[in-house]
């Protein structure tokens, strides 16, 4: 080989390599896991006609093809909040063309960077709107009272506020959990103090329901059945701390209102509006999801449908067998249905149309009931509740892990 191929060889390893590692760490900000993350770039690797070694943690990269070898990436760490799904989704066009090789790496890096610089689709109000219908369909889905409403929905409000002035602003991303939770909480028990509303603290869920870690956890509990140990150990943890950091919150909240919390631990989940509530909360919840998490037009009819097959398997699983079998078969029917079509309309991801849906099965929800009750000092119902809790992530996380198998083929080539 010449000196000129040689440079030209090299030159090009290099370029394919960069094109990885932003590629990769893109990926990781997504919240997307390891495995998947690692498949994707071997893939791409492969349409180049190289064997890249690569080795994907949450917060680090690290590729090898030949000799050449990337420093350690330092990837970005999945701070609360997500990269908004229309970058997802156009991130995915660009995997599916980098798959065939129907772009240089040179050029993927380029449009990957083009990606990463667009804005929110729908705005500051976007935001705002969007987290008012997500808060009140997750309240028409948890405990469907008219005062439940309300309170979701003024909460909600707040939230969106305190999204919209944190944007941009990486380190007031890191304590907006805290800081959200304080806040809301604050004003919610002092409501219920001075008599304005009755209520308990189940009812703050619906207004902090974006940052609970429930896809986190769940993630975290896929990479570990995976053979993951290191990145799903630390997701566990990641996540299990931001709902410490979330009740940290809530709970100087209590104290700066000096409310008895003996009176606030009790959820109630009954339906004061009728049958069709949760259904009702279903669509609320998608409209919100739309704006806050800015989805393209195109994708959402797909996100809609994923939301009400991960409803409705829950819902006939939790009839005929029981809650963990609920869960377990909401996500395995989300998770084949999602990779169904991915591979048919080769445009919306699967990750896109999924990653909604986590919400429905709410294990984080429950996570933080269980810490609470923990707190105010019931400990058996604490101990309980965390079982309800770890069960529910595991069954969870072998449904996606069992669609995953189920699925195989279909990645393997795009049904006709």
């Amino acid at each position: 080989m010449g000196n000129n191929e040689l440079r030209e060889s090299e030159t090009s390893i290099n370029g394919l390599m960069e094109f990885l590692t932003e590629l990769g760490k893109a990926l990781t900000a997504s919240g997307i896991s390891v495995v998947d993350i690692t498949s994707i770039l071997e893939k791409i690797a492969i349409a180049y006609k190289t064997k890249a070694e690569i080795l994907v943690f949450p917060t680090m990269i690290l590729i090898k093809i030949g000799e050449h070898e990337s420093a350690p990436l330092n990837a970005a760490n999945q701070k609360p909040g997500f990269l908004p799904l229309n970058q997802v989704s156009e991130i995915y066009e660009l995997i599916y063309k980098a798959e065939a090789a129907e772009i240089s790496p040179i050029e993927g890096k380029k449009c990957l960077r083009k990606i990463l610089l667009e804005k929110h689709q729908y705005g500051a109000s976007g935001i705002l709107i969007g987290y008012i219908l997500f808060s009140v369909g997750i309240g028409l889905l948890l405990q469907p009272t008219p005062e439940q409403l309300l309170v979701s929905g003024v909460l909600g409000a707040i939230v969106g506020i305190l999204l919209i002035l944190s944007r941009g602003r990486t380190r007031f991303l890191l304590i907006l959990p805290v800081i959200a939770a304080l806040i809301v909480s604050s004003l919610f028990l002092y409501s219920i103090k001075i008599g304005l509303i009755t209520g308990s603290v189940a009812m703050l869920l619906p207004a902090l329901a974006y940052f609970l870690p429930g896809a986190t956890l769940t993630t975290g509990m896929f990479e570990l059945a995976y053979g993951e140990i290191i990145s799903g150990a630390s997701r566990l943890i990641y996540g299990t701390a931001i709902l410490f950091l979330i009740l940290f919150g809530v709970l100087i909240g209590i104290q700066i209102t000096g409310i008895a919390p003996e009176t606030l631990f009790v959820a109630n989940t009954m339906n004061g509006l009728g049958w069709w509530a949760p259904y009702l909360g279903v669509i609320t919840f998608a409209l919100g999801m739309y704006l806050l998490m800015s989805i393209r037009n195109k994708d959402m009819p797909w996100v809609i449908l994923i939301l009400y097959i991960a409803f409705f398997g829950q819902q006939i699983g939790n009839h005929f067998v029981g809650g963990f079998f609920g869960a377990f078969s909401g996500s395995l029917l989300m998770a084949i249905s999602g990779t169904i079509i991915e591979r048919r309309d080769h445009k919306t991801p699967s990750f896109v149309s999924v990653m909604p849906a986590f919400w429905i099965l709410v294990p984080g929800s429950l996570g933080f009931m269980s810490l609470a009750t923990f707190v105010n000092q019931h400990y058996f119902a604490a101990l309980s509740d965390a079982t309800v809790v770890a069960m529910t992530i595991v069954a969870i996380s072998l449904g996606l892990l069992l669609g995953a198998v189920i699925t195989e083929p279909l990645k393997e080539r795009e049904i006709i």
